[in-house]
């Protein structure tokens, strides 16, 4: 009895996966909401993210940002740490979006960084950066740039270290964003980044 009721059930599950398969690929095939370019010219990359929203709300956070942020500078001084790791200097380096002031108020000299490319996808919070760049005076030649990680408006093989702190995970193609950040960079030079993961918030 038993082994004909297992048998039973072996035959409606062989019968009910073609149909299960079948659905799953003509619903992958036919849907194109949640890709970036369903029409394809955006390669159906899957988009996780607004960016335009997201542009607008680093927006509104660059007239709500203070001088420092504990959090932020934190997790920036630790992350510049690993410039003292390094024995050579990294005279010329991009920091992406994020936290990047706080990574500019932490720089403090380290990694004999004498040109700093400040980039973020938020004109607002570019120009915050820069009038808080012009109360300060430690020589450091520091440029500022809006543009989106993900589609790095950089040279490449210009950059002798790329730093991200707090701004990748936000990207919708995170591995794509960080192969830019490698053509951005020289032969030998070092990428930094510090992201929320999946456990960071548990």
């Amino acid at each position: 009895m038993a082994t004909g009721l297992a048998a039973a059930t072996a035959r409606r599950r062989l019968l009910h996966l073609p149909r299960h398969r079948w659905a799953y690929l003509s619903s992958s095939a036919a849907t194109t909401e949640g890709l970036d370019g369903g029409d394809g010219s955006g390669g159906g990359r899957v988009k996780i993210f607004d960016r335009d929203l997201k542009r607008r709300h680093r927006d509104r956070a660059a007239w709500a940002m203070g001088e420092t942020d504990a959090l932020a500078d934190a997790v920036a001084d630790n992350l510049l740490d690993r410039l003292e790791d390094c024995r050579k200097a990294f005279p010329s380096a991009l920091c992406l979006g994020g936290s990047a002031g706080a990574v500019r108020r932490s720089l403090r000299g380290r990694g004999g960084i004498e040109k700093l490319i400040m980039m973020d996808m938020s004109a607002d919070m570019v120009r915050k950066w820069r009038e808080m760049e012009n109360a300060t005076d430690d020589g450091l030649e520091t440029h500022f740039v809006v543009g989106d990680e993900e589609y790095l408006p950089i040279k490449e093989s210009s950059q002798d270290t790329v730093i991200s702190c707090l701004g990748l995970h936000w990207t919708n193609d995170l591995p794509g964003a960080m192969i830019q950040c490698r053509l951005a960079l020289k032969p030998d030079g070092l990428f930094l980044a510090a992201i929320l993961g999946g456990e960071t918030l548990k």
